[in-house]
């Protein structure tokens, strides 16, 4: 009776150092804040007395998360383990792109259309893509979508048009990748901006 205690007692030691060793220290979970890099405060020629409103940023399926995707063969996307954004990105686009609008003058006020603001512009983005190019070392961040400018009001397109950027990695990973796609959209936000303040009436 006794030996069979001590063989299951062994046993039971022999599996638990196996899980141990097996499945060896897990990595350490980090979280990246999606940033704006440019630090651009190019001011509009003139103010407009009407209210711009942001509808909140639309994203494609496979980005709409807090993975970090990158692709290492077209056609092909896959998250980085262990490393993650802060927040979604289309959420974290819609803070940064209102902070440039709002720094650029081109317009009165810049407010969200879930606000109780009313406005004559609304601007809506789709955001494309937003991954780590590395099909080759260290690769590149590339960020793409498309703005729609509309006149609720008279219920038309004033404007539609599609960007992207891309900037080239420090490194062959996640910081890396973190880093390009942080220069990639402040690149892209300088056209968008600029794009607006064109494109709006005056």
């Amino acid at each position: 009776m006794q030996a069979g205690i001590r063989r299951g007692a062994l046993l039971a030691l022999a599996w638990v150092l196996t899980a141990c060793i097996s499945s060896g220290p897990r990595d350490v979970q980090r979280y990246y804040v999606l940033e704006d890099a440019k630090t651009s405060n190019t001011k509009a020629e003139t103010e407009r007395k009407a209210t711009l409103l942001l509808a909140p940023t639309t994203v494609s399926g496979f980005y709409d998360t807090q993975g970090i995707a990158y692709s290492r063969a077209p056609g092909m996307r896959s998250y980085y383990q262990y490393h993650s954004w802060t927040e979604p990105p289309g959420r974290r686009i819609d803070a940064l792109l209102a902070s440039r609008l709002e720094r650029s003058g081109a317009f009165r006020t810049v407010a969200s259309v879930t606000s109780a603001v009313r406005g004559e512009l609304v601007l809506n983005i789709y955001l494309a893509e937003l991954y780590h190019d590395a099909a080759v070392d260290p690769g590149s961040g590339r960020v793409a979508l498309t703005a729609e400018l509309t006149d609720p009001a008279g219920r038309t397109l004033v404007a539609r048009r599609s960007f992207s950027a891309s900037a080239g990695a420090a490194s062959y990973d996640a910081p890396g990748a973190v880093q390009a796609l942080n220069q990639a959209l402040g690149a892209l936000l300088d056209e968008l901006v600029a794009w607006v303040d064109a494109s709006a009436p005056r």
